[in-house]
């Protein structure tokens, strides 16, 4: 069990705790709490894609957004799934008796959507606006809203199987430094981008007709803008940006990517 799904737990017991007291000054601890434990599960998730997460993703902290990076690296990374196993009587064909192993319960995006920010509004002072048009959430709303996500919670935790990522990777060593590169290949394209996390390399895959995948380096060829020289660089595309530069292998000047404004004078 990871770090993350023991904080949840933890969290959930808290807020469930409070939520018990039936104080009302209790709810604005159980909100926290719950907000904590969303957090949490959605960390959880988050760390089943480590080897795919982006490094600068990591600092990224609100659920939505986290969650969001998953779904755009594996669309199904916050549906609930079963696991089930059994023999195949040929390769390919279905078993006849399958086995289940258990359900996973994702706390999804439609959920942290409905939920996480609805929270944060119950532990803030009423705004001038919600005081003067008397909109302010009773106590009566807040226990609902908390003990609704608590159960949905509980349901993601008690999954007998979970932050289960099954699919189909491309793997290999990058060609600039060495470093392993691991890529899923959604089913429904046959072509996709890899950047490696370690140095500035891209590379296209692509799925051939008889299922095995093709790697190709992405390059351009960029002149060195020197009038007298013009010898061309390889550059990756992810180099083409502010403050990147290169040595030119002939004149020996440095060339820099700046961001630039053209001016025309007026006629």
């Amino acid at each position: 069990m990871s770090i993350y799904r023991s904080r949840a737990r933890a969290a959930l017991a808290s807020a469930q705790s409070e939520l018990a007291s039936n104080e009302d000054q209790h709810l604005k601890y159980a909100a926290l709490e719950l907000r904590m434990a969303i957090e949490a599960v959605t960390y959880d998730r988050a760390s089943a894609y480590k080897s795919e997460f982006p490094p600068q993703e990591y600092e990224t902290w609100q659920p939505k957004k986290v969650m969001a990076v998953l779904l755009e690296i594996d669309s199904t990374a916050d549906s609930d799934s079963t696991i089930s196993l059994g023999i195949e009587p040929s390769p390919g064909e279905r078993p006849e008796v399958m086995h289940d192993l258990g359900k996973e319960v994702v706390f999804n995006l439609k959920a942290i959507k409905r939920h996480y920010d609805a929270l944060g509004n119950f532990l803030h002072v009423p705004s001038i606006k919600q005081t003067l048009s008397g909109s302010l959430p009773g106590p009566e709303k807040i226990r609902n809203r908390c003990e609704e996500i608590a159960r949905d919670l509980e349901e993601v935790l008690a999954s007998k199987v979970f932050n289960s990522t099954l699919g189909i990777f491309s793997s290999f060593d990058c060609a600039e430094c060495r470093v392993r590169i691991r890529k899923r290949m959604p089913r429904d394209k046959d072509q996709v981008i890899a950047d490696c996390f370690e140095c500035k390399a891209s590379y296209t895959i692509t799925r051939t007709s008889d299922g095995k995948f093709e790697t190709e380096t992405r390059t351009q060829e960029i002149p060195c803008p020197n009038p007298g020289c013009g010898h061309p660089a390889v550059i990756f595309p992810r180099e083409v940006s502010e403050g990147e530069y290169w040595i030119c292998e002939k004149c020996g000047g440095r060339n820099e990517f700046k961001l630039g404004i053209l001016h025309h004078p007026a006629n």
